[in-house]
């Protein structure tokens, strides 16, 4: 999932093996009281090893680079920040504690930890962060993610990203600055309610200045070409097949960190995953639909619900089809949610109508965000499709049409492509579905190139608990806007939004509204809520299932006997 992280997220249909247990913000779970030897109930293994199974290989492990879950799985456990997520709350980790927090909300002044240092040994200070965020909103960085600095509401970031700015390319004029080496001040334009979630968040990591330019175009290419602040340290990087997480003795909290060792394997095929389980080679599995009821009653069975939104995104810039809204609706009411989370992913997902996740954020009023259009949009179901899909061809001049599909390379992703695509033909009458599919990485490549017609291997985790983290991207010229959709009262809501930090029911209304306006007008159509079922073997206890990266959060669980 692009993520995050989510915690924002852009996010692999796969549901990535491993990493993609459920979205940001919600309920978590903890495994490891199903049933398993006694001996394994009592005795440590003599080596603290997790093995587990990736659906993707990592596509960046620089932050500036990486927009999806497994990079940024890996990455919050190689690298630390401010803040670290436990049972999706933030935390203090390379923070001493809770900033001071001017009584504006616009100044927060961080103190850093004693004694943190780098995998080298070097000190990790507060100019490391300095550097590492004037890097990532410097023009000549062009980082996919950049515009996470303007929705965390840091002074002058947006204004350092836009060319049309006197403040273009001044990455001096951030609102970020070292008081001394352990103490960090950041400024806010306006108060921002999720600023302490964003700083968990892999965009605002630290970076050693001297390392990264002395690596040059080689930084995060391999092993060897980083240099660690986290729990763990990337040992070994087979590409395409897998790596290698070892324990990290310089991190500050080495001593409470359990595990030392982590293993993946990148496995796209469901079958073979579920095998390498059953002989012990992974320690868990995320469930297809195929096999969730034959395992449903295991005690290594696990279900968790998230709020992780999948959808298509259409590209309106390229294709003169797209670009009419009634084609656009039409598609997004052809599909078959219930057919699709029902019978293809069997898992706990749910029919998504809307953006915003259930159950996900609440406002002023303590009611769910949701609860101003419970259903979503666009409920018109396969009659309408059709009476639209008639209009727009009337208005496109055309009786037939054809589209490309393009989706992710997994057996998952595969199929829920069929599906949808079946659907959209069996509903629109002279309509032709194109399935294209790519490996993870390439799938990105495209999609930010804006290289698609249809991109359905899309969805997206919070990087923060609040619903602006599923809406911006959707505004004029965002990075992930790649189907360059462009509304001005889409704009304005968000904006207004933005500037409403001290007004909360205000800003909620807006935020409500934007939702109906992107919906309706169609550029991205949602199809589900994700859940996961997975298996867990019983000799592996404390494995925490956070709605927040890192999703699988093994740093504190114990291997038994076996």
């Amino acid at each position: 999932m692009r993520g995050k992280a989510k915690w924002s997220i852009f996010v692999s249909i796969m549901l990535v093996l491993s990493l993609f247990l459920a979205a940001c913000g919600g309920s978590s779970q903890s495994s490891g009281d199903g049933g398993g030897k006694k001996k394994s109930e009592n005795q440590l293994a003599d080596k603290q090893v997790l093995y587990f199974a990736s659906g993707s290989d990592i596509p960046s492990l620089d932050f500036s680079v990486a927009t999806d879950t497994t990079s940024f799985g890996v990455l919050t456990n190689i690298f630390s920040g401010l803040m670290t997520m436990r049972k999706d709350k933030p935390v203090p980790d390379l923070a001493a504690g809770q900033p001071e927090v001017s009584a504006d909300g616009k100044v927060y002044t961080f103190k850093l930890r004693d004694g943190i240092k780098w995998s080298d040994g070097s000190p990790i200070t507060a100019q490391d962060f300095v550097y590492a965020w004037q890097r990532f909103v410097n023009p000549k960085t062009a980082a996919a993610y950049g515009y996470i600095y303007a929705s965390a509401n840091i002074k002058n970031a947006a204004k350092i990203m836009d060319k049309n700015s006197d403040l273009f390319g001044k990455v001096d004029q951030l609102g970020v600055k070292a008081l001394d080496d352990k103490t960090l001040q950041v400024t806010l334009e306006k108060p921002t309610p999720y600023f302490l979630s964003l700083m968990a968040f892999p965009p605002f990591f630290p970076l050693k200045k001297d390392f990264v330019e002395k690596q040059g175009d080689k930084y995060a290419k391999e092993p060897e070409n980083m240099i660690y602040s986290g729990a763990y340290k990337l040992a070994k990087w087979d590409h395409g097949k897998g790596w290698t997480l070892v324990k990290n003795p310089d991190y500050w909290d080495a001593k409470n960190i359990t595990i030392d060792e982590v293993n993946y394997n990148v496995v796209k095929d469901d079958v073979t995953a579920l095998n390498l389980y059953k002989t012990d080679k992974i320690y868990m599995d995320t469930l297809t639909a195929d096999y969730i009821d034959q395992y449903k009653d295991s005690p290594e069975f696990h279900t968790q619900a998230g709020n992780c939104v999948f959808f298509l995104k259409l590209n309106v810039s390229k294709n003169k089809i797209l670009a009419n809204k009634k084609a656009r609706q039409a598609i997004a009411m052809a599909l078959d949610r219930e057919g699709l989370t029902k019978t293809l992913l069997n898992d706990g997902s749910i029919p998504a109508h809307y953006l915003v996740p259930k159950d996900f954020t609440f406002g002023p009023d303590g009611k769910d965000f949701r609860a101003a259009a419970p259903k979503g949009y666009l409920l018109g179901g396969k009659d309408e499709a059709k009476k639209l899909w008639d209009e727009a061809k009337k208005e496109l001049g055309i009786k037939t049409a054809k589209l490309e599909f393009m989706t992710t390379d997994t057996t998952v992703a595969g199929k829920l492509a069929e599906y949808n695509a079946n659907q959209i033909e069996k509903t629109l009458d002279g309509l032709k579905i194109t399935i294209n599919k790519q490996p993870w990485g390439e799938y990105l490549k495209r999609d930010d190139a804006g290289n698609y017609d249809i991109g359905g291997g899309s969805g997206w985790c919070p990087d923060y608990q609040d619903p602006m983290t599923f809406l911006d991207m959707f505004t004029t010229g965002n990075a992930e806007n790649t189907g360059k959709w462009s509304n001005k009262t889409y704009d304005q809501l968000i904006n207004e939004a933005q500037n409403l930090g001290n007004k909360p029911e205000e800003r909620w209304k807006k935020l409500q509204e934007a939702e109906k306006v992107l919906l309706e007008e169609a550029p991205v159509i949602p199809t589900y809520q994700d859940g996961s079922a997975f298996l867990v073997k019983p000799y592996v206890k404390g494995l925490e299932f956070q709605n927040s990266s890192p999703r699988t959060d093994f740093r504190h669980a114990k291997v038994y006997k076996h």
